[in-house]
């Protein structure tokens, strides 16, 4: 056992608490940084993918012709034959190829937002493409050490940025621009840099940080109070516990002497002994306990049972001395216990009584002693009692004291309400916290079960009422959450768990239980549930949502040799409704659109927006003919519902059925070829599997 100077017997628990505190503040510290830099380098990933697929659509279209101006003038980094054509009413043109746009894209959204999106290589042909230092590293490593992205918060002198970074690799289609520089397809041909504005984000982190340290200081400082207190407390004892047990081995010592001088005196009476031999075996026998016997006048032992060696650990003939017994009690039970003893004797009382006693070794020994007064011409002559340990007796009440002290602590301080309900009387026993949560009075409860059942929500009695008469019926415990009415507007969930009490002779079988209020947690796990799988401006499911629901959908159809179809449509023009009209328009026209898809598909079809203005129609049990019906319909609801201000938009559809060898990603390439083809028609068409 380690051992500490007595004056440093705090260190050993008051250090252990501190380094507790410090290895949950740094494991929460580490969390928060962890998920702070996921979320920056999530930030990054999505812009840049949005870029990406800008670049591609361009590249695939082999292009886009604007009018040249100021603004965009010819590319002289673009050689191309017809790089700069013009229109038979003599309008000006100019191809625009990805990087192009990359740049002029990147220009605008740095303008509205502050978010700088860099186009670089290596071995840019643009000068002004040229990578920064942090740009060449990660392009280094994505060429030399195969890295997909990278990501880092810095402060570069203007505040802090969140700086991502992907590789672009060579495509087919990007050998038009970048031939001559003998890249091959997949090679890593230069990447996007993306850096945001980082000072809000930073602030939030470290305000994060800021909390959990005020918060670990606080119940460190409180915790450590207690500590405190008690361990002061713990020291007073310590010391008054070594100063008794030092006076105690004193005492024994010469206890011991003085017994050894005694023995030839007992032996030399062999009727006394004879007498104490039969004293002992008429009392031992009975008990198991201390058998004892003092005069009455002095309360000097005139015999003790050996049980009390092995009980208390003094010799026997520690306990002839006078006032033997009154030294070794509790000094808080010493004086009412002696004086109690003494007026009892003195009325010729029986009497029994519960006190401390201290044992050799130190222990404190809860003892319940039952007395005999034997009188003599009217007057007590000699006590004789019996001695029991009910010190495991006593510890038990204490120890239920406490736990009962804590569960009530604990249940005000989670809001746990307790309850107990008797089924064949229908009482029902309510604790303090059970009034809160329901929101009545002790004078608006008349401890019934109907005044419970007045509480909950009528849709949700019926499945209650079942589980409780299966709980009574096979003993299983019981656990459900139900809503109730909290006064009388509140609707509120509350989470229910209780256990069947057998009934033992003529007592009743009761019910037991906790309820607790989830109200919250309810509604987080809706929220949670919500943001996750929906997409905020259309309100259509997103692509991650689709993705899943795909491959079970797939799954189910393979199972049953049920059909499945997908459609997915882009809506024509709609880079035009942006330039034209500004975003918010086109905002306008992605939620009006998805709506009316929306009321036009099946309850068991699904819609969800897949990026940009494509969006997908999740069609189980839909054969290719019913699904190109489908698009169809879609296409003329489109048209049907134009949208101020830009009137009637169109759509672009590619329907797909799965076949055999089809999975996830190839039912997805097939949708999107088809519904490239049938932009490549001329828009608002439909593309099918089985189109010509």
């Amino acid at each position: 056992m380690l051992r500490l100077p007595d004056r440093y017997y705090w260190v050993l628990p008051l250090g252990a608490w501190t380094v507790l505190v410090l290895l949950s503040l740094g494991l929460m510290l580490h969390h928060g940084e962890t998920s702070a830099y996921a979320t920056a380098r999530q930030q990054g990933r999505d812009i840049f993918r949005m870029i990406e697929a800008m670049r591609l659509w361009n590249s695939r279209a082999g292009g886009v012709l604007v009018r040249r101006s100021e603004s965009t003038p010819p590319n002289p980094y673009l050689e191309l034959p017809e790089r700069d054509p013009v229109t038979t009413s003599g309008i000006p043109l100019t191809t625009v190829n990805p990087a192009y746009m990359t740049r002029q894209m990147a220009g605008m959204i740095e303008q509205e937002s502050g978010i700088r999106i860099h186009i670089t290589s290596l071995r840019p042909i643009n000068p002004g493409n040229i990578a920064d230092p942090w740009e060449t590293r990660a392009l280094q490593a994505f060429e030399q050490a195969g890295e997909q992205e990278r990501s880092e918060i810095l402060d570069e002198g203007g505040g802090p940025l969140i700086r991502y970074m992907a590789p672009l690799f060579v495509r087919e289609e990007c050998l038009n621009c970048h031939q001559k520089q003998n890249y091959r397809v997949g090679d890593v041909r230069g990447g996007i840099s993306v850096s945001i504005p980082a000072a809000d984000f930073v602030a939030r982190a470290e305000g994060a940080r800021r909390q959990l340290l005020v918060t670990h200081a606080a119940v460190w400082a409180f915790v450590a109070l207690m500590l405190t207190i008690y361990l002061r407390q713990y020291g007073v004892q310590w010391t008054s516990l070594k100063t008794l047990t030092a006076t105690l081995e004193e005492r024994v010592q010469e206890r011991t002497a003085r017994l050894e001088k005694e023995i030839a005196a007992h032996r030399a009476s062999e009727l006394d002994a004879r007498e104490h031999h039969q004293r002992f075996l008429d009392l031992v026998n009975t008990t198991d306990g201390i058998v004892w016997e003092a005069d009455a006048r002095t309360f000097a032992f005139t015999f003790v049972s050996r049980k009390a060696e092995s009980l208390l650990g003094y010799p026997v003939a520690d306990w002839e001395q006078p006032g033997f017994w009154v030294e070794h009690l509790h000094p808080e039970d010493r004086e009412w216990a002696s004086q109690y003893c003494a007026s009892c004797t003195g009325r010729l009382e029986p009497h029994r009584f519960e006190y401390r006693f201290i044992t050799a070794d130190g222990r404190i020994v809860w003892l319940e002693d039952i007395v005999t007064v034997v009188a003599e011409d009217g007057a007590p002559k000699l006590l004789r009692g019996l001695m029991v340990d009910i010190t495991a007796r006593r510890e038990a009440e204490l120890e239920v004291r406490h736990l009962t002290q804590r569960l009530t602590l604990a249940t005000r301080a989670a809001h746990i309400g307790i309850w107990e309900y008797e089924p064949d009387s229908g009482k029902v026993v309510w604790d303090g916290a059970m009034y809160e949560l329901f929101g009545l009075n002790p004078g608006e409860f008349h401890n019934h079960v109907d005044d419970v059942t007045a509480q909950i929500l009528p849709d949700d009695l019926p499945h209650l009422t079942r589980l409780l008469d299966e709980t009574l019926r096979t003993g299983r415990d019981f656990a459900t959450t139900f809503r109730i009415l909290r006064h009388g507007t509140e609707i509120r969930h509350i989470d229910a768990q209780a256990v069947l009490v057998p009934g033992i002779g003529s007592q009743p079988a009761r019910v037991i239980g906790v309820n607790r209020d989830v109200t919250e947690r309810k509604r987080d796990e809706q929220e949670l549930l919500r943001l996750a799988t929906t997409d905020v401006l259309t309100g259509c499911y997103n692509r991650g949502y689709l993705q899943r629901l795909l491959a079970l959908e797939i799954d189910r159809a393979r199972r049953h040799g049920a059909a499945l179809s997908l459609l997915m449509y882009d809506l024509d023009h709609f880079k035009h409704i942006n330039d034209t009209w500004g975003h918010g328009a086109g905002d306008q026209v992605l939620a009006c659109s998805a709506a009316v898809v929306r009321d036009t598909i099946r309850r068991t079809d699904t819609l969800a927006r897949w990026g940009g203005e494509e969006f997908m129609v999740l069609s189980p049990h839909t054969s290719a003919t019913d699904a190109r019906v489908l698009g169809e319909r879609v296409q003329q609801a489109l048209r049907d519902h134009p949208t101020p201000p830009a009137g009637v938009v169109t759509a672009s559809v590619g329907v797909v059925t799965l076949r055999p060898e089809d999975d996830a990603d190839t039912l997805l390439k097939r949708a999107d070829d088809l519904m490239y083809r049938a932009k490549q028609a001329g828009r608002d068409h439909v593309c099918c599997d089985d189109c010509p």
